[in-house]
């Protein structure tokens, strides 16, 4: 995390993805925190169409801690790059896996191909047959019911 004096000890946010100083700052009576959120839906207000991002000043804590520049402990890969596509497949794999599992497991039932791609992919750009290529590799599907159910041979967590 950097260059520490000898007999010095620094206090970081460390994960298997990243490790990051954390610095104590004392607030001055100017400063305050700026959050970005969706607005509050009155009914007697309210207007068809997309919700709407707002502004919410709150005065910052007295006791707040300021994360430093993050250091990755892990590659990070540049897009479109063969070690990118090398560990998103199997990446891409093991959440569908996981997930299908998890709904297996609590809800007693599978899931469809469109729950599947909402759950886990509603922010990505994943085209239809690349992830039923994907999911094809760890579930069987039903065409009468439309669902997707784990396979017997795979296991998402260890297994004996």
């Amino acid at each position: 995390m950097g260059e520490i004096d000898e007999g010095m000890t620094q206090s970081g946010l460390i994960s298997n993805l990243f490790a990051a100083p954390i610095f104590r700052h004392e607030p001055e009576p100017s400063d305050f925190l700026m959050i970005l959120g969706k607005k509050p839906i009155y009914k007697q207000h309210h207007r068809e169409g997309a919700p709407s991002l707002g502004v919410f000043l709150r005065p910052l804590p007295s006791s707040t801690f300021c994360v430093g520049q993050t250091e990755p402990r892990v590659k990070v890969f540049a897009p479109n790059t063969t070690g990118e596509k090398t560990f998103q497949a199997p990446f891409v794999t093991y959440q569908i896996a996981k997930d299908l599992h998890r709904t297996e497991t609590k809800e007693g039932r599978g899931l469809r191909f469109d729950e599947i791609n909402d759950r886990l992919f509603a922010n990505t750009v994943i085209l239809p047959n690349a992830l039923r290529q994907r999911i094809k590799q760890v579930a069987s599907y039903d065409k009468n019911t439309q669902i997707w159910t784990m396979t017997s041979h795979f296991c998402v967590y260890r297994c004996s």
